[in-house]
């Protein structure tokens, strides 16, 4: 059935032409944004008689939106995916420059998440041919999911609700209905400078810094692990990033740990800095010279929960066994733009060809039968409504 509806050669075509469009997220590192590749698929977009609304989000960063009207009484289905990717790896030769070895087309955003981007309109493409059609049908090709989720954010706040959405995310074509949600912040160990020659007359921001990092690994930690979501597993925390000191000889007076903690759904930030507090409280009780600040998060995404047995679950999962046979439902740690929709009252599933351990790495592909598998997939969710 998919060889009968999708075209390899033009799979292959345009999700070429979209690795060929850098569109690395610029607050990764000085990257090109999404405006080029917004304007290709917008074009692409009229292309096919419809209006795509084009709507700059940050300067030179638009989110391309577009809607098929359908037959009264059909649900509004948003077909959504983001067009940012991250950096090249180091060392990545030729990260723009799409290469297909067999079945495997090569490049930065082939999997994540170029592939469903190719799917989605090709799906399209071939829905808006077939009468019958009662959904109506709206595609998003959003900016900003690589740090912020600022285009889908900006999708939600100017209040576009449709009735349910397929988020593209490299799945392996099963079908995920929770996804963990994620915080992230910054703390702060307060100390006193000294010359390295005297460090006794000093108070050492590290040193404070690492006792916090030891109890949190030694306290908190083990306690995530005793809680468990059935789709999800348990939370978790994660200090990623350190800084501290100016010269070598100098006693530090200030360090800084950026900590991400993945959450389950019903967790919040309030409880998981009453949390880490309780962790801290006895420590600092114990040295009064330990000083910690936990600073507000930069980032605090939701999770993403839908009902196994909601109506675009239900119709997903159907879809999918049509065309690629039983696929299970669950859930994935990492966080997606489903994240913002769901929280706006839109049920959502996250369902995309590639895999997410591609992802983000230097040798980055999608196989191309899935490409065409995920677009025949979508095309009977558009018309199965």
């Amino acid at each position: 059935m998919t060889g009968e509806i999708i075209d390899r050669t033009e799979a292959i075509s345009l999700l070429s032409e979209l690795v060929r469009i850098p569109s690395v997220n610029p607050q990764m590192g000085g990257g090109a944004g999404e405006g080029e590749i917004a304007g290709y698929l917008a074009d692409r977009l009229r292309a096919l008689s419809l209006a795509p609304t084009v709507t700059e989000v940050q300067p030179g960063r638009p989110n391309v939106l577009a809607t098929a009207p359908g037959k009264q009484g059909g649900v509004h289905l948003l077909f959504e995916a983001h067009m940012d990717t991250v950096p090249p790896s180091h060392g990545q030769a030729g990260p723009f420059t799409p290469r297909l070895d067999g079945d495997r087309l090569y490049g930065r955003g082939a999997c994540d998440t170029k592939a469903s981007i190719a799917a989605m309109f090709m799906a399209l493409a071939s829905a808006l041919t077939v009468r019958e059609r009662r959904a109506t049908i709206s595609v998003a090709f959003t900016m900003g999911e690589e740090l912020g989720h600022e285009g889908v954010a900006h999708l939600v706040a100017s209040g576009f609700r449709p009735d349910a959405a397929v988020v593209g995310e490299p799945t392996g074509l099963d079908v995920i209905a929770a996804h963990k949600g994620v915080v992230r912040w910054k703390m702060v160990t307060t100390g006193r400078a000294a010359h390295s020659a005297n460090p006794r007359e000093g108070c050492n921001a590290i040193v404070k810094m690492a006792t916090v990092i030891r109890a949190l690994e030694e306290r908190l930690i083990p306690r995530l692990r005793e809680r468990a979501h059935p789709l999800l597993g348990p939370p978790t925390l994660s200090v990623g990033r350190i800084e501290g000191g100016l010269q070598v000889n100098v006693v530090p007076d200030r360090c800084t740990i950026e900590l991400d903690r993945r959450l389950v759904p019903g967790e919040i930030w309030l409880e998981v800095r009453r949390e880490v507090e309780a962790v801290l409280a006895p420590l600092c009780a114990e040295d009064p010279d330990l000083k910690v600040t936990i600073q507000e998060p930069y980032q605090n995404t939701p999770c993403m929960e839908t009902p196994l047995d909601a109506a675009i679950v239900r119709m997903v999962q159907e879809a999918v066994c049509r065309i690629d046979g039983q696929h299970p439902v669950r859930g994935v740690a990492f966080c997606t733009d489903a994240a913002h929709l769901s929280a706006a009252g839109v049920p959502c599933v996250v369902l995309g060809p590639g895999h997410i351990a591609e992802a983000h790495t230097s040798t980055e592909y999608v196989e191309i039968q899935q490409v065409m598998q995920a677009a025949a997939i979508y095309r009977e969710i558009m018309l199965s409504s």
